[in-house]
């Protein structure tokens, strides 16, 4: 598959993958998440799979917003792809005020047989006060 056609396929994955995270939608979230999936949080903490899927599920996890503001960059390979972008968000993590953050973000997705998932997802807040 050629460089451009996959570059688009997963800028389409992880349009697809932000929605879900925004909807809670669980099936969609197993499919575009690696079961290895780690997240670095704009904090710093690191979050589990089961950790960060279940609270997007049950809204411990609460984004009320996660779009894209650049366009979503990819490095493609064979079987690593690299997307770097910055988003604008909405978020409440267990119930508490909703927040905003503005961060650059660096998704590192893996082929799993015909499948790309987002293996590895760092955010790193922009916002100085």
């Amino acid at each position: 598959m050629a460089a451009n056609s996959e570059s688009a396929r997963l800028r389409e994955l992880e349009t697809q993958r932000l929605a879900a995270v925004v909807a809670g939608n669980a099936e969609m979230l197993d499919e575009l998440h690696a079961s290895s999936f780690v997240l670095c949080t704009p904090s710093g903490d690191v979050w589990s799979r089961q950790h960060y899927l279940d609270g997007l599920v049950d809204g411990t996890i609460n984004y009320l917003r996660f779009a894209p503001v650049t366009p979503i960059e990819v490095i493609p390979d064979l079987h690593l792809a690299v997307l770097r972008y910055r988003s604008e968000i909405e978020i409440s993590v267990g119930g508490g005020t909703p927040g905003h953050l503005a961060c650059w973000h660096l998704d590192v997705y893996q082929r799993e047989g015909k499948a790309w998932r987002c293996r590895w997802s760092q955010a790193t807040d922009t916002i100085t006060d």
